[in-house]
C-alpha cells in the first residue's frame, strides 16, 4: 500500500516539475537519469537470503531418539493408568445406576463400592509414584511435571468421591430404609464430589512437537 502511495506522489511531483521547467529537454534528461538510477539500484539491491536451519548432527539425532524412547516408555505406562482410571469411574457410575434402578440391594452396592474403593486407592498410590523420568531434558520434564500434577489431583478427587460414597452406603451408617432416599443420597455425593475432567492435551502435544513425534489423540 505504501509503495502505491509513493508512486502516486512521484507521478504528481513529476507532473509539477514538467509544468515548471521551461526547457523540456532538461525534464527528459532528468527522467532518463531517474530511470537509469532506478535500474541500477534494482539490479544491485541486496536480496535477503533465506536462512536454512543447520543440519542435525549424528550426535543430536541420537540424543533426540533417546529422548523419544524415554518418553514413549513412560507414556505407555501413563496411558494404562488413564485407562484404569476410566474403568474405575465407569464402574462407579454403573454401581450407582444399578442401585438407582433397584437392580441391586444396598448391601451389594456397599460391597462393590468397598472393593472399588480399595482398587481406586491402589491406583491413586501407583499414579503418585509414576514420576517423570529424570533422563528427559528440562523442557519435557517440566511439561510432564504439569501433567502429573493434574493427574494426581484427578486421581485423588476420584478416590475421594468413591470413598465418601462407600461410607455413605454402609448399612451401619444408613439413617433410612427407603431405597429411593438412599439412592438420592448416593447420587448427591456423586454429583457434588465428582472431579472435573483431566485435560493434559496441551502439555502432551507440546512434548510431541518438541520431540518431533507424530500427533495422537490425547485426553
Amino acid at each position: 500500500m505504501l509503495l502505491y502511495i509513493l508512486a502516486v506522489l512521484g507521478l504528481i511531483l513529476l507532473g509539477l516539475l514538467y509544468r515548471c521547467l521551461p526547457n523540456k529537454k532538461i525534464f527528459a534528461c532528468f527522467c532518463l537519469t531517474l530511470l537509469i538510477a532506478g535500474g541500477i539500484a534494482y539490479k544491485f539491491w541486496p536480496v535477503p537470503q533465506e536462512t536454512k536451519p543447520a543440519p542435525i548432527t549424528e550426535q543430536e539425532l541420537y540424543e533426540l531418539q533417546q529422548q523419544q524412547q524415554i518418553f514413549a516408555a513412560w507414556y505407555a505406562d501413563y496411558q494404562r493408568n488413564l485407562e484404569e482410571l476410566d474403568r474405575n469411574w465407569q464402574w462407579y457410575h454403573h454401581i450407582i445406576e444399578n442401585f438407582k434402578e433397584d437392580q441391586i440391594s444396598i448391601q451389594t452396592t456397599f460391597v462393590r463400592l468397598k472393593q472399588l474403593d480399595q482398587d481406586s486407592q491402589n491406583l491413586r498410590d501407583r499414579i503418585a509414584l509414576h514420576v517423570p523420568p529424570i533422563a528427559l531434558n528440562d523442557v519435557c520434564y517440566d511439561l510432564l511435571t504439569e501433567v502429573m500434577n493434574k493427574t494426581n489431583a484427578y486421581a485423588e478427587a476420584q478416590y475421594r468421591t468413591i470413598a465418601l460414597t462407600r461410607t455413605a452406603a454402609d448399612p451401619a451408617n444408613l439413617k433410612t430404609d427407603n431405597q429411593a432416599e438412599q439412592s438420592k443420597m448416593l447420587q448427591t455425593i456423586m454429583i457434588r464430589e465428582s472431579p472435573v475432567g483431566l485435560y493434559t492435551a496441551r502439555e502432551i502435544s507440546a512434548i510431541r512437537q518438541y520431540l518431533d513425534i507424530p500427533k495422537e489423540d490425547n485426553k
